[in-house]
């Protein structure tokens, strides 16, 4: 698909809880080679309409097309596989096992010795270190997950995610437990999957960095779309506003004199 084509297109769609609208009528469109935010107060239903996405959850009305074609996810893993991935503030990392098995867990290369199949060792080492390459990021393959940091497994869930062939990397609040050096450092990576082609959703309540790393961003408020602007014609205080449903000026009433 080429830079700009609609990599991935939500319409129309609700989802209920027990007693509880979560979702209503959301309509959401990604490209490819953007980086899109969903922006919204807390429990607005920015997390449950990704998980509609990713197949966690699903929805009971409405239609999801992804490269064009209307496709129903029974499960995350069935999204993973289909080039979607997510990567929450918790990663989905195995913390016993080495960086280089965790990227290729559940679909090693392998190799045939006689009339034996193996896993192919070196081909996953060859593999795992030009992803990092790529990403500009040094890690240790062969170091345990629950020795790294918070910045460095959020490297590994996204060099896994290339190891998939993601055309579609959510990102949801990334920058919650970041330093501003790693946030920095998260950034320089988000350009360079964008400039691939690689289409990202960016969920955060950091307006600042949406103004910084997207091009789009959508607001949804109490599980309802309102609104979806370039950034560059849009402010912070016009984001709070659709957020909120009021003007910033509702907050600081001019005081009365006397």
């Amino acid at each position: 698909m080429a830079m700009g084509e609609t990599v991935l297109k939500l319409e129309h769609i609700v989802k209920t809880f027990p007693g509880v609208k979560a979702l209503s009528d959301i309509n959401f469109e990604l490209l490819r080679g953007e980086v899109h935010a969903i922006c919204g107060e807390n429990g607005a239903g920015k997390s449950t309409l990704m998980k509609v996405v990713c197949g966690a959850y699903q929805a009971d009305s409405g239609t999801i097309h992804l490269m064009g074609k209307e496709r129903h996810f029974s499960s995350p893993q069935e999204a993973f596989q289909s080039g979607i991935s997510i990567i929450y503030q918790e990663t989905s990392l195995f913390e016993e096992m080495t960086v280089l098995e965790n990227l290729f867990l559940g679909h090693e290369p392998q190799k045939r010795i006689g009339p034996v199949k193996v896993l192919d060792y070196p081909a996953m080492e060859k593999k795992a270190k030009e992803q990092f390459q790529s990403l500009g990021a040094e890690i240790d393959i062969h170091a345990k997950i629950k020795t790294l940091g918070m910045a460095q497994k959020q490297m590994v869930e996204i060099a896994k995610a290339l190891t998939y062939h993601a055309q579609i990397l959510i990102l949801d609040e990334p920058s919650a437990s970041l330093t501003q050096r790693e946030v920095d450092a998260l950034f320089e990576i988000i350009r360079k999957l964008r400039s691939s082609g690689m289409g990202i959703v960016y969920i955060s309540h950091r307006l600042e960095e949406i103004f910084e790393i997207c091009d789009r961003v959508t607001v949804i408020r109490d599980g309802t779309y309102i609104s979806t602007k370039p950034v560059n014609e849009t402010n912070k205080d016009q984001l709070v506003a659709d957020m909120v449903g009021r003007s910033m000026r509702d907050y600081y009433p001019k005081a009365e004199s006397n």
